[in-house]
């Protein structure tokens, strides 16, 4: 099933009969723990930390023989503790499947994903995202490495003003068994008449620094699955041919000249993905939805 293009929201509620909006003002407690990943000696914990008047810091916390040595707070914070696990896909930012963290409603509403990933033989890592907001959601990532006994911040970013869109996947590296991280993030230009623009940057350890450090992608050796839904005269043929399509509204507006020679100029309905894999799970669901729609998968191995 295709899922709508990523301005859904939650449903309406909590609103009173005089129309104003209810602010939560959470009790006090204690931290509440959602989630733990054991790795290398010490454990990562995912928790809710004790409400301050209407904010629950939600934390990372690094823990070792039982006694919590250092914790980061994330970018948003809860309005309560009372938090229900739901399943992300790729349109919530994360990894399809990751069990995400919900928590509040409307414009208080936050939901949390974390996943550990070895971005290095003896180095373990989490990567944490977080959606967050009520009509306009926005998103942020962080990736957190344990060094000397504190959790380092090794890469963040969060999504701008406008209509933005990111996510955060973990992919094995083709050189070697660690893992590194494919970050995607795209922008909605409100002009009928313009490109949307998806990049993709790739983000692997450097031991030496001490940070993930960012190259384009495709490469060579870790190529882009561009899923193709048809090409257009022009970006405002194809965001009407969108428009007019349901099955089509999670699919970008792009240029189709970075992709092929001798298309510049015109646009392509599609988006792009860092498996086969998942490529090949969209275009069947866009099949699915469209039994007439033509869903073809090219493999983009050079940016032109």
């Amino acid at each position: 099933m295709v899922l709508t293009r990523r301005w859904s929201v939650t449903s309406l509620t909590g609103l009173l009969a005089a129309g104003l909006m209810l602010v939560p003002v959470p009790a006090a407690s204690a931290d509440r723990v959602l989630q733990t990943f054991r790795a290398d000696g010490f454990v990562f914990e995912l928790a809710i930390a004790k409400c301050r008047k209407s904010e629950c810091p939600i934390q990372v916390r690094l823990r070792r023989d039982k006694r919590v040595i250092h914790r980061v707070t994330l970018l948003v914070t809860a309005s309560t503790q009372h938090a229900k696990a739901q399943a992300a896909d790729w349109l919530w930012g994360a990894d399809a499947g990751r069990k995400a963290w919900s928590a509040g409603e409307e414009n208080y509403h936050v939901s949390t994903a974390a996943r550990m990933l070895r971005i290095a033989p003896r180095t373990t890592a989490l990567l944490v995202s977080q959606l967050s907001g009520y009509e306009h959601l926005k998103r942020n990532h962080v990736l957190l490495v344990p060094r000397a006994g504190k959790l380092l911040v090794a890469w963040e970013t969060r999504e701008g003003q406008g209509p933005a869109w990111s996510a955060a996947e973990i992919l094995g590296s083709p050189e070697s068994d660690r893992q590194e991280v494919a970050y995607f993030y795209g922008f909605s230009e409100p002009e009928e008449d313009v490109f949307e623009r998806l990049d993709v940057t790739r983000l692997s350890w450097n031991a030496a620094v001490a940070r993930m450090q960012e190259s384009p992608l495709p490469a060579p050796t870790l190529p882009l699955y561009l899923l193709d839904l048809g090409t257009h005269d022009s970006a405002m043929q194809a965001r009407q041919a969108r428009a007019e399509n349901n099955c089509l509204s999670s699919l970008w507006i792009l240029d189709a000249g970075r992709f092929r020679a001798g298309a510049d100029g015109k646009a392509l309905i599609g988006t792009l993905y860092a498996t086969r894999a998942a490529a090949d799970q969209e275009a069947r669901s866009v099949r699915s939805c469209s039994p007439g729609a033509i869903a073809t998968i090219v493999t983009w191995v050079a940016a032109r």
